[in-house]
């Protein structure tokens, strides 16, 4: 994987020769003034009169040395206008998108904070869209627990890591036009043979057959030109494993979700290593930001791997937690903020908690409740750790604005 350092340091120098014809043009131009007002200004009015009077001076020319001079400097600014404008020309023609995403990259997104953010599924589409925006050191640790559709098929018949939250995390990152990155997420027809699995998903499966899911990350990120950098938590296979509160076992993320307040607690079928890069990330992060996604099969997942949350721990970035918006059911049915803070309390200390205080309209507000979803009330005792500010989506309630949300995480990453 070519790194994003080595392609900003090709498109600087492309750059570099872009400012110095933009330079040679302006000096171009500053020539043809100074030979026009301080050498030949006179005599172009004289030439002016000559050819009022009598056309014959036209071509009576004044041998001064500064009109000689100035005649030369006209000459050469000139010529150096016309070969730069034609050298510029060529450069934005031949140029294309990634060009300029390298240098905004380089010189401006790579000088922001660093965010690593953990979750899976929608929510850290939210999370992340925005995010890309403000910082390219983005470091989206990604949970590998699904258990669910196209993932878990692919899963079980090829023996690799659940591809969807991955491709979803990746998708969000990229630079890519809507219209490019959708077909990434088309879905086959439910007639298919492949049915239910998006193009996505199927190209980072086979990648990871030939060259393990480490690689095929890489390799779907740098197709799509991501911003950032997305991290499967570990490399090992796991099951979700929730014990409910009448000591029922439950195995399996895409069961969990279906139990909610009953769950008693939640574990790993096995003791998963922590992916080596997402351990450097959180030691190097300005800020940690869990969620927002589903409690129990997104968020938590992460959590559970050992090794992450001792590094959490250690790390002196700010922890920031993002309650959602509402309530997803079955999975968090019932739930409240307390709730939502409780289970990520079990884990890890918070340095801040941030919830919406927006409430969707009446008609949307009924459009949620057919589905089950409830408000989240940002109803917590006053502390200087709770954030609670305007943060839905206007056009789909169930979620968080993707700039709201991410001006709240960077304005939080800069307090000392």
């Amino acid at each position: 994987m070519t790194s994003l350092s080595e392609k900003a340091k090709k498109a600087v120098f492309l750059t570099s020769n872009l400012k110095i014809w933009l330079v040679i043009f302006i000096l171009g131009i500053i020539g043809l003034f100074i030979a026009l007002f301080l050498g030949l200004y006179p005599y172009l009015s004289r030439v002016m009169t000559f050819l009022s009077t009598r056309v014959s001076r036209l071509f009576s020319f004044d041998t001064s040395l500064h009109t000689i001079i100035a005649s030369i400097i006209f000459v050469i600014g000139g010529l150096a206008i016309i070969y730069s404008a034609y050298k510029i020309y060529k450069f934005f023609s031949g140029c294309n998108d990634s060009l300029f995403e390298n240098v905004y990259v380089e010189t401006k997104l790579s000088k922001a904070k660093k965010i690593v953010t953990l979750g899976g599924g929608t929510g850290q589409y939210t999370i992340l869209t925005g995010l890309k925006e403000y910082t390219s050191n983005i470091s989206a640790i990604i949970s590998t627990m699904d258990s669910g559709g196209s993932s878990q098929l692919l899963k079980t018949e090829f023996g690799v890591l659940p591809p969807g939250d991955l491709r979803n995390a990746i998708i969000s990152l990229s630079t890519l036009n809507d219209k490019q990155k959708k077909i990434f997420t088309l879905r086959f027809d439910t007639k298919s043979s492949l049915k239910g699995h998006t193009i996505g998903n199927l190209i980072l499966a086979r990648l990871d057959q030939d060259l393990g899911t480490k690689e095929a990350c890489n390799q779907f990120s740098d197709l799509l030109r991501i911003r950032g950098r997305v991290l499967p938590v570990t490399f090992d296979k796991c099951e979700l494993v929730a014990k409910l509160k009448d000591d029922k076992m439950i195995i399996g993320e895409d069961n969990i979700g279906k139990f909610g307040l009953g769950i008693k607690e939640l574990g790993l079928s096995t003791k998963p290593k922590l992916n080596p890069e997402a351990k450097e990330a959180i030691k190097d992060a300005d800020a940690i930001v869990i969620g927002p996604g589903d409690l129990f099969t997104s968020v938590l997942p992460n959590l559970l791997v050992p090794e992450l949350c001792n590094e959490i721990k250690k790390s002196k970035a700010k922890k920031i937690y993002v309650c959602n918006v509402m309530t997803n059911y079955p999975e968090t049915h019932g739930f409240k903020a307390e709730n939502y803070l409780e289970w990520i309390e079990k884990f890890i200390d918070l340095d801040f908690v941030l919830f919406n205080t927006k409430q969707p309209s009446k008609e949307q507000l009924k459009k949620c409740l057919e589905e089950k979803k409830y408000f989240v009330e940002p109803a917590v005792k006053d502390s200087t750790k709770f954030i609670k500010e305007d943060l839905i989506n206007e056009k789909n309630p169930n979620r968080h604005d993707s700039k709201k949300l991410a001006d709240a995480v960077i304005r939080l990453s800069k307090i000392n």
